[in-house]
């Protein structure tokens, strides 16, 4: 029996969903808060098993006719000594080479294959959820009432609805700032290879994925809220890399005054348990690892992918489907919220002291030694691979 699901979220969790609910044949209604999609936005390296995910999708093509070239990355000292040097091909052997793509890139991928399959109403939101015997009641933010089987949400990591009508949930601080940003400019840096500097309390990224153009990414540790951040962004982005190379120095600038950048604090969704009745949390909105982890987006794409198993599984009962969905992915989200808090740590160290044993070890590692370090915190077990509970 078909079902209305109801998918409150157009972001790539969501639309990896309403693709794959949209085979099986569900009567499928998307909704989100924006007027409209763009393909702008900071990158994101898509790994492992959410590669392979695409492919399920037959979106392979697509996905790599919208990335962008990666060869090389280079971590590296302020004083621009290498402490390791990766080669991306040579690190991804033995599992799905990575993609690196813009987040807006990888959502139009996803958005180009599904937008004339379903419902999608743009400029809306849940107004009201009301809880019936047998489906929920959902008034929308534009007046429309319509009856749910199943209510998914992936509004993000600071999700209002998850607000409302969730309570068994924290969403940590992480006590890291994001920045991320897109700069049009002429440069003779080589394309698809990358910089990143280890430093104490920061790491900044910069990514040559274009002759003209260069992206920039960056963690700061902070302590302050997500409001005194927003507002004194700039300031707190020159201070933090005031004391490197000009060259550095006049890049954040330049994107500061001419490019497109996003900043947040992140956080780190903690609920153990991802449904409430007909309502289940997907993505950020569940279970986000945040940037740090390297997983993100390939880890909504797998809740999805996960969600979507379950439910094709056990088509006469959605609540067994949610309940198998939440069983399996809760051991997951474990695993990739610890590697981020590890990754926090090594990577944005905290003294010193702990930066000169991060660079000392790094670079004393062989290719076997990289290769286990970058690839085995993201790839799963066979039984995750298959949606196989233990």
């Amino acid at each position: 029996m078909k079902k209305h699901i109801l998918v409150s979220g157009a972001g790539i969790a969501g639309l990896t969903a309403a693709n794959f609910l949209a085979e099986q044949g569900h009567k499928i209604t998307l909704i989100d808060r924006s007027s409209s999609f763009s393909k702008a936005g900071f990158l994101i390296s898509l790994k492992s098993f959410g590669v392979k995910i695409m492919s399920d999708l037959g979106l392979t093509q697509n996905l790599l006719a919208a990335s962008l070239p990666s060869e090389t990355v280079h971590f590296i000292q302020t004083n621009e000594k290498i402490i390791q040097s990766i080669d991306y091909d040579k690190m991804h052997e033995n599992i799905e080479r990575s993609v690196l793509i813009s987040r807006g890139g990888l959502h139009h991928v996803l958005y180009e294959a599904i937008k004339n399959e379903i419902n999608i109403l743009f400029d809306t939101t849940i107004s009201q959820l009301e809880e019936k015997p047998e489906m929920t009641k959902v008034t929308l933010s534009n007046g429309n009432i319509l009856d749910a089987d199943l209510v998914i949400i992936s509004e993000g990591l600071r999700s209002s609805t998850r607000e409302r009508y969730f309570t068994n949930y924290q969403l940590e601080d992480f006590n890291t700032l994001y920045v991320g940003g897109r700069l049009k400019q002429n440069h003779e840096k080589k394309v698809g290879v990358f910089k990143v500097y280890i430093d104490v309390n920061k790491m900044l990224s910069i990514y040559p994925i274009a002759s003209d153009e260069i992206a920039i990414q960056c963690y700061i540790r902070s302590f302050e809220d997500v409001s005194t951040l927003k507002n004194n962004a700039s300031s707190i982005l020159k201070n933090a890399f005031d004391d490197y190379n000009p060259e550095v120095k006049q890049l954040l600038d330049n994107l500061l005054d001419e490019g497109l950048f996003f900043m947040d604090k992140m956080g780190m969704v903690n609920a153990p348990n991802l449904i409430n009745g007909r309502l289940v949390l997907l993505g950020d909105a569940g279970y986000c690892p945040t940037a740090l982890s390297g997983m993100g987006a390939s880890l909504s794409i797998y809740g999805a992918k996960a969600l979507t198993h379950f439910i094709a599984k056990y088509p006469e009962n959605i609540l067994t489907a949610c309940d198998r969905y939440n069983r399996l992915m809760q051991p997951i989200i474990e695993k990739f919220q610890t590697n981020a808090k590890n990754n926090a740590a090594s990577f944005l160290p905290k003294s010193e002291a702990d930066l000169e044993k991060f660079v000392s070890g790094f670079r004393a590692a062989d290719d076997t030694a990289i290769q286990q370090i970058m690839t085995e915190p993201i790839v799963l077990t066979k039984d995750q691979e298959n949606f196989i509970l233990s």
